[in-house]
């Protein structure tokens, strides 16, 4: 089994590593590019207005190249599942004594794996940029040291606890997302005609079900104690539990539609 769930990981690995580089790749460039601008004082006003102008369009495109990989990638993801699940070349897939277990196992832990990375690569761009000048960099770790301070207990034992459950919670915020994408292409499936169009409209459907439960619980939580700040009502553990709740039901939706329901025709 996990044999089989390697394969299958290494095989989704392959296909997909290179549009990933190349997304990386550029805001790498845009990085550099950035970070010149801002060490050489481009925006001076004692430059010429050209040198001024190309500053200007550096860091746009700097910004707009963040946007770009951030769509571009969970487009791509979206697309791979899609194709590589319920397209001719999921009919393929399908015909290969693989559970459907490992199947969703390994398309949501390499996407997930994807985005972890993507995001590292963005957080250390700006850290590179914003270090540019080491006085902000500064004035960003204090800031940063602070909303610790203030969300998290001061004893170190459990600011340390509350740190590493807080990245347990955002991994299984992570999978409940990837998850709804995969049970909504899942469900999508499930009608005659118009199979994405359907896939977007649960989608939707499901996002507004989830922000009404959340306005819910938020209203449970200020009911039983009034005294509580909003960050006590909507901690780390708030969130671990809903990303477990929500992995689970998506998950579940997606293997049903994926072993019983699906018809390839």
């Amino acid at each position: 089994g996990v044999r089989m769930l390697g394969k299958l990981m290494k095989y989704e690995w392959k296909a997909t590593w290179k549009f990933i580089l190349i997304a990386n790749l550029m805001i790498a460039v845009m990085t550099i590019m950035a970070n010149v601008t801002v060490k050489l004082d481009f925006f001076s006003y004692e430059q010429p207005d050209v040198i001024q102008f190309i500053a200007i369009m550096v860091m746009m495109t700097y910004i707009l190249s963040m946007f770009a990989m951030i769509v571009g990638v969970a487009i791509f993801l979206v697309y791979r599942f899609y194709t590589s699940t319920y397209s001719d070349q999921g009919y393929l897939l399908h015909t290969l004594p693989v559970d459907k277990h490992h199947i969703i196992i390994a398309k949501v832990l390499v996407s997930a794996l994807w985005i972890i990375l993507c995001e590292f690569i963005m957080y250390l761009s700006v850290i590179i940029l914003v270090a540019a000048n080491g006085e902000v960099f500064e004035t960003l770790k204090d800031g940063m040291d602070s909303i610790i301070s203030i969300t998290i207990s001061e004893t170190a034992t459990v600011r340390g606890f509350a740190v590493v459950m807080s990245l347990v919670a955002f991994l299984f915020s992570l999978f409940a997302k990837l998850l709804k994408v995969t049970a909504c292409i899942s469900l999508g499936q499930l009608s005659a005609n118009h199979k994405l169009l359907v896939s977007i409209l649960y989608y939707f459907g499901i996002y507004i079900v989830q922000q009404i439960l959340g306005v819910i619980y938020l209203a449970f939580i200020a009911a039983i104690n009034k005294n509580n700040s909003f960050y006590d009502m909507y901690g780390w553990e708030s969130m671990l539990v809903s990303g477990i709740v929500y992995s689970v039901v998506f998950y579940l939706i997606t293997w049903y539609v994926m072993d019983k329901k699906l018809n390839l025709e």
